[in-house]
């Protein structure tokens, strides 16, 4: 299959403390959580405004536990490793086209992700006819060009997947904990809203005016 490509105006994502034995139940038996510290997981918020894709633009959120990349003798080491076990877009198509290519748990409804950048922050709003879902801010640092690798875990029982993704933008990344994340009582949400999550994030990552490229879906 070749590589699959998604253009994207922003990408938001910020990383959250959570504790770890709730993290550990919301990933598969074959994953375990990455530790921050003792006893504390990682939980991770992104939202993508997609441009261009196979199935048009459309909007998502992913919601995800960070865990331990797997590597290959010789291969390049990820930024990060997910295990995203919710994910929201905007459009049927869009739905459905990451249901049958990377296996990926859907909010079997649209949403609406907007948008607001305003003195070098970006606020991201996510709601569902007006209901809320997540308020997420996250702040800018400095700007670089780069292109990183990170991986994703997918499970289509029995089936277990891994997806190499190659981020490539302008991209601002910091640990200044200036952020903030609310969430609200949505469908959603219903997997983290007893986990201890942390109203700020530890580190604000922000890419714009970029490509999202997945390589083949690989079984593990």
């Amino acid at each position: 299959m070749p590589l699959t490509r998604y253009h994207f105006k922003n990408a938001v994502n910020g990383f959250f403390e959570m504790s770890r034995e709730h993290a550990k139940r919301l990933v598969p038996d074959h994953l375990e959580p990455m530790e921050l510290k003792h006893s504390i997981g990682v939980f991770a918020v992104t939202a993508f405004d997609f441009t261009k894709s196979e199935v048009g633009p459309y909007t998502e959120l992913v919601m995800a536990v960070i865990t331990p990349p797997r590597i290959a003798v010789g291969g390049e080491f990820p930024r990060s490793a997910f295990y995203p076990f919710v994910v929201g877009t905007s459009t049927q198509a869009s739905r459905l086209h990451a249901i049958e290519r990377w296996h990926l748990p859907h909010y079997m409804a649209d949403i609406a992700v907007d948008f607001q950048e305003k003195d070098g922050s970006m606020v991201v709003h996510a709601h569902e006819d007006g209901r809320p879902i997540l308020d997420l801010k996250v702040s800018a640092h400095k700007w670089t060009p780069v292109n990183h690798l990170y991986q994703a875990f997918t499970v289509d029982s029995p089936r277990r997947f891994k997806a190499d993704i190659h981020m490539e933008g302008a991209f601002t990344e910091h640990e200044e904990e200036s952020g903030d994340l609310v969430l609200h009582p949505h469908p959603m949400c219903e997997a983290v809203l007893s986990g201890d999550v942390a109203s700020f994030p530890f580190r604000e990552l922000w890419m714009r005016d970029g490509v999202q490229t997945f390589e083949e879906l690989q079984t593990i």
